[in-house]
């Protein structure tokens, strides 16, 4: 059962071309990542549960794992109930804010908006081949919440509240959180453009 949970963790995102351009050394990101927001994550983000989303964009060498640009951004999201609406505090490079949105598809359109993002610097304009890669984790387990839960298993009465009928099932958690590693999350999307070569980018239009 553990082994089916792990694997479903990893997904393929939808459909999703990025669209790269030049402006000058400079390459410029844009993606309609609004498509990874589907109708189970909607849902998700209406239960009024908080769900944190962690979104990671770079642009690596198409043979090799050197990154030549990246950017990122986290968001912790709650749905109000009983007001309808949703608050997100949104972590970037740039620091942290806090927003409201009025429905769940509005947040979705303004996380996921990627037009014109300044995504690497100094690129030769030359036959070199690169790609990007998009990874949004939904729930991802950080080394703090990972060390909290194992500390738990740990505490004084911890293994009977969690077991009262037996060491079957407190054997099979611990064993789950023992494969658990920084990193997992409830769900990953996943997207990879299509090699492109350095010096056949249109354009940034002014």
């Amino acid at each position: 059962m553990i082994v089916c949970l792990l694997a479903l963790l990893l997904a393929a995102a939808p459909a999703i071309t990025p669209w790269i351009e030049r402006d000058g050394t400079s390459l410029v990101l844009s993606a309609p990542l609004d498509r990874l927001f589907d109708a189970d994550l909607l849902r998700r983000l209406r239960s009024g549960l908080t769900t944190t989303l962690r979104l990671q964009v770079w642009i690596e060498g198409h043979d090799e794992t050197t990154v030549y640009g990246a950017t990122w951004r986290v968001a912790r999201i709650r749905w109000d109930l009983w007001e309808e609406h949703l608050t997100a505090i949104i972590d970037t490079p740039e620091g942290s804010r806090t927003d409201r949105y009025d429905d769940v598809p509005a947040f979705a359109r303004g996380f996921a908006r990627l037009e014109g993002l300044p995504i690497a610097r100094g690129v030769a304009q030359d036959d070199h081949l690169y790609r990007v890669r998009i990874r949004m984790e939904i729930n991802p387990l950080s080394d703090e919440q990972l060390a909290r839960m194992r500390s738990w298993l740990v505490l004084p009465g911890a293994p009977s509240a969690l077991d009262p009928m037996g060491s079957g099932l407190l054997g099979s958690f611990v064993r789950f959180f023992d494969n658990l590693k920084p990193g997992v999350a409830e769900r990953t999307l996943v997207v990879e453009g299509h090699p492109f070569r350095g010096d056949r980018l249109p354009y940034v239009r002014r």
